[in-house]
């Protein structure tokens, strides 16, 4: 998924459970990755235009797509894959040069409406010369299920950040019985305050991190579907929090493509919760932690725990 992780586990044998978090990780990210030539995605990919039986593994991440892409109205769409290849995204960003040069205006996105799918089957049937990408939600769903299968297992305390999106579980370790994750603006690399989640997710997705020049613009990997170029919406991040990662995932993406006046409505909606951050560095929240916004700008840089801890486990350090 192109992604740096990072788990954290308090508990007995947490050795153990680690080593499991990190085969587990590598598992998913075997199944789901689009970098990945024989990644069972990448070979739905190639298949496209012939129905095919999936794996459970690879279901997940596709069935939490389709309920994303009906939640937001289609703003969340996954058979981007096409566009952000003929913007030059074609390989991992590491490998991806700084400037590709002119470039052709890319095709419009098919629209995940287009694609076949049967969940008694496991069927997915994609259009020809359609592929999905499913890096922002699945580093979002493999936190989730890796965060709630090692509480299962015993784990006192977990925190999982992949790529900036955290999920945490059990009983946090500071005072509060919270984790306090502090949360980055892009803009600046500046520490907004740290937030205290217990049992839940906090996620950014941002247009800062992941940018290249190509087809004479400036470009990034986030993806309005209704243009088939970059969002450009006078936003820079938008964080999200809430039950789970993957749901959070989803929907800061597609706030941060709606953008400032439709972006908050839409997170508030669905009953999250979320800051959004303009071009300009400014912040505002959705209604509910309009009030907690301000005190998180207030507080001091984080302290205890996590102001131990590598960036990596940042909210925003690694976006989507």
């Amino acid at each position: 998924m192109g992604s740096t992780a990072e788990v954290v586990v308090f508990g007995p044998q947490p050795d153990e459970l680690a080593a499991w978090a990190v085969t587990e990780i590598e598992r998913l990210e075997a199944s789901w990755s689009r970098f990945r030539p024989d990644s069972e995605l990448s070979l739905l990919n190639r298949g496209a235009d012939r129905p095919a039986v999936v794996s459970t593994t690879l279901w997940a991440p596709i069935a939490a797509a389709a309920r994303a892409w009906t939640e937001t109205g289609g703003i969340f769409d996954p058979t981007i894959l096409g566009t952000l290849q003929a913007l030059g995204y074609d390989r991992t960003f590491a490998e991806l040069p700084a400037d590709l040069g002119p470039g052709p205006h890319p095709a419009l996105v098919v629209g995940f409406g287009q694609v076949g799918l049967d969940p008694d089957r496991r069927e997915v049937t994609l259009p020809a010369g359609v592929g999905l990408d499913l890096g922002g939600i699945g580093k979002g769903l493999a936190a989730d299920l890796v965060v709630d299968e090692l509480v299962r297992r015993g784990a006192r305390s977990v925190a999982v950040s992949l790529g900036g999106d955290v999920r945490v579980g059990g009983e946090g370790p500071h005072g509060d019985g919270a984790w306090h994750v502090p949360v980055v603006r892009p803009t600046d690399e500046t520490v907004l305050g740290t937030f205290p989640l217990v049992d839940e997710a906090l996620v950014q997705s941002t247009v800062c991190y992941r940018t290249w020049r190509g087809a004479d613009r400036q470009l990034h990997h986030l993806i309005d579907p209704r243009t088939g170029w970059p969002a450009e919406t006078g936003l820079a991040a938008v964080v999200v929090t809430g039950p789970d990662a993957a749901r959070s995932e989803a929907f800061a993406k597609a706030a941060l493509i709606a953008g400032p006046v439709d972006g908050p409505a839409l997170v508030d909606g669905a009953g999250l919760d979320g800051w959004f951050i303009a071009t300009d560095g400014t912040v505002t929240g959705t209604p509910r932690v309009a009030a907690d916004l301000d005190a998180v700008g207030r507080s001091s840089a984080p302290t205890s725990l996590l102001a131990s801890r590598p960036p990596s486990l940042l909210a925003g350090a690694e976006s989507s």
